[in-house]
């Protein structure tokens, strides 16, 4: 699975609208999109800003399947 799939599989799952996760990223929602179309790909920095909002670890948006890793208590 591409980190592409994760950034989409990860929105859904907190149930965040691309506009959401951009603001928690401190990007704009075109580049959330282009993530999850697999365009681009986030900065580091980023993905820790997500994941430290989230309570999750970065592995967890990185790693293939990682987003199946996050228990439902997480969310």
């Amino acid at each position: 699975m591409a980190l592409s799939d994760n950034f989409k599989k990860l929105r859904i799952k907190y149930h965040l609208t691309q506009q959401e996760l951009a603001e928690i990223a401190g990007v704009t929602n075109k580049a959330i999109s282009a993530w999850e179309s697999g365009l681009s790909e986030p900065r580091m920095g980023a993905i820790e800003k997500i994941a430290r909002h989230l309570h999750i670890k970065k592995s967890n948006i990185i790693e293939d399947d990682g987003i199946e890793h996050i228990s439902s208590d997480q969310v």
